[in-house]
This record gives C-alpha cells, sequence and structure tokens, in this order.
C-alpha cells in the first residue's frame, strides 16, 4: 500500500494521518498536513458541498462505494483529479470514527463527479 496516498480524518475534518505517498502525490509534508483541517486539499469552490456530505456521513455512516476521479488541491497551486476511494470509518457498533480517503497517482475511475 505504500505507494497508495492514504489520508485519515477525524469525525470533525481533522486530517490525523498522512504518508508519504500522499507527501509524494499532493506535495505538502505530513508536518503541515497533519492536524489541519481537510480544507488543506479540498478546492475552495467544492468545501461548501465536502463539508455538507461529510458530516452527513459522520452522522449516518454507511458503507458505500464512493469511487472516482476527485479533485484534490495540491501545494503547489493546483487542482488534479486523483484516482480516490472515499470510506467512513466507524467502530463495531456503527458509529463514525472518521473518514479515510486512498488515491493512486495512475489511472483513473472514469467518473467525476465535480467536473
Amino acid at each position: 500500500m505504500s505507494d497508495h496516498a492514504i489520508i485519515i480524518a477525524d469525525t470533525t475534518g481533522h486530517i490525523t494521518r498522512w504518508n508519504s505517498a500522499a507527501e509524494t502525490l499532493f506535495g505538502y509534508p505530513a508536518s503541515r498536513a497533519l492536524g489541519e483541517s481537510l480544507d488543506l486539499i479540498v478546492p475552495e469552490e467544492l468545501r461548501d458541498a465536502h463539508w455538507r456530505g461529510f458530516f452527513r456521513a459522520m452522522a449516518n455512516p454507511e458503507i458505500r462505494d464512493l469511487a472516482a476521479d476527485l479533485p484534490v488541491r495540491c501545494a503547489d497551486g493546483t487542482t488534479r483529479h486523483v484516482a480516490g476511494r472515499l470510506l467512513v470509518l466507524s467502530d463495531g457498533l456503527g458509529t463514525a470514527i472518521g473518514a479515510m480517503a486512498i488515491f493512486t497517482a495512475t489511472g483513473s475511475t472514469g467518473i467525476r463527479p465535480f467536473g
């Protein structure tokens, strides 16, 4: 999995895990990303929609397949569409404990929900 960028956020949307592949793919070192809001990588024009969906998922976690080419704001200021999968993390009782995104640097899902 080391070639996959893995980002984990808590239920408030703050980054708690940022692996070395995320550093490479998005350009932010872990020291800059950890503890930051997901706004770090969510393009500004998509933030309202992102947070509505994020908090809806935290309130009512479901197992769904959410793979798509997602727009991500990189450290150099560019927005790239990157193949990714979004997952709500929940405990054994079904309570949300956070979210995880897994991205790959190559390939495409063929789905671009945000253009």
